[in-house]
């Protein structure tokens, strides 16, 4: 046996678990965690805190209006506004709007991104073609730092053009400062490869949310493997990767030639997904996941 798998078998633990209560620091420690490594992820692709709370209050009413519909169908706003602590009237506003509805709260766009937009709509920043002039960077009109104010609210000029200048957005020519978009820029989806992970997060939430979970028919497994050096750790991902794989594929070669359902022409409502990840806990945050375990 190589002292690679020596090292995995003597270091591994095993968890099978079925809802189980962890024991917390305060109330909302799991909570708070879950909210860390949430905000670690979406604040490089942008989403503020305005964001995230407008799309969470949007969730919360969505969810309690679920278990608060009267019998004709319609929902009772009052028991929203008991289960979420938020108004009535913002209950009903949000109710009320469609769900192709255009995002308009400006509060929601990030400092550098309302910079941009003020320099490509703002007449002030504009040639008489409607193009975006070049900026000093400071000055009392038509800088840099005048359009910061007028635009990005409180914050340092000199932050915003770090920002704008890491992202190409903006380019030095001298002492004068270039704007390269040529028109405001669409918010899209920004989460980019985080959104594949979505889906397994989802799937997890719903598993653990079931109130009749018990250790016999759980679906959540973890097992943690340990290495001595980098070099074990490569070689115990790499080992990993392949048997998760195999699995993989066997499981759906055995099941495919040994179920006797015929085969049908219309894809069915029923289907199991198995989604295995393999997680790397880097030396950056191998200590926060640690304290957090540890607890």
């Amino acid at each position: 046996m190589s002292r690679a798998s020596q090292t995995a078998r003597r270091g591994s633990s095993y968890a099978h678990r079925a809802g189980g209560q962890r024991p917390t620091e305060s109330a909302h420690a799991d909570l708070r965690y879950l909210l860390d490594q949430l905000a670690l992820a979406l604040l490089p692709r942008g989403i503020t805190p305005n964001t995230f709370s407008r799309l969470a209050r949007e969730a919360f009413i969505r969810a309690a209006s679920g278990h608060a519909r009267l019998r004709n169908g319609k929902v009772n706003h009052s028991k929203v506004a008991a289960l979420t602590g938020l108004p009535r009237k913002e209950i009903r506003r949000i109710l009320n709007r469609p769900s192709t509805a255009l995002e308009s709260d400006s509060t929601t766009r990030t400092p550098s991104e309302r910079v941009v937009r003020g320099w490509l709509t703002d007449r002030r920043f504009l040639t008489r073609y409607g193009r975006p002039k070049s900026l000093a960077l400071g000055g009392k009109k038509f800088s840099f730092e005048w359009l910061v104010k007028e635009h990005g609210g409180d914050i340092s000029p000199r932050a915003v053009l770090e920002e704008l200048v890491r992202s190409r957005t903006v380019r030095r020519t001298g002492k004068r400062l270039e704007l390269q978009a040529v028109k405001v820029p669409r918010r899209g989806n920004r989460l980019g490869s985080l959104a594949r992970v979505i889906p397994t997060l989802v799937d997890g939430l719903r598993i653990a949310s079931r109130r009749s979970v018990s250790r016999r028919d759980s679906m959540l497994y973890r097992l943690r493997l340990h290495a001595a050096t980098e070099a074990e750790l490569a070689l115990i991902r790499q080992r990993c990767s392949s048997a998760v794989q195999s699995f993989l594929d066997g499981l759906n070669e055995s099941l495919e030639h040994e179920l006797t359902i015929p085969v049908r022409k219309r894809a069915s409502a029923h289907a199991l997904t198995v989604t295995v990840l393999l997680v790397d806990a880097g030396t950056a945050n191998r200590e926060a996941i640690g304290r957090y375990e540890h607890r």
